[in-house]
């Protein structure tokens, strides 16, 4: 039963790696923000 519940539990981490990874990234919209700038300061455009 304990290798039962392991391989379930490895069966479901390589699929939500598979689905994380397949996920298409999408890239900001022109003139969007910088994701890593602070808005409380002045952001280069």
């Amino acid at each position: 039963m304990k290798r039962a519940i392991r391989m379930l539990f490895l069966m479901v981490g390589l699929v939500c790696t598979y689905v994380a990874v397949a996920a298409p990234m999408l890239p900001a919209p022109e003139g969007g923000p910088m994701p890593f700038c602070n808005p409380k300061s002045n952001c280069p455009k």
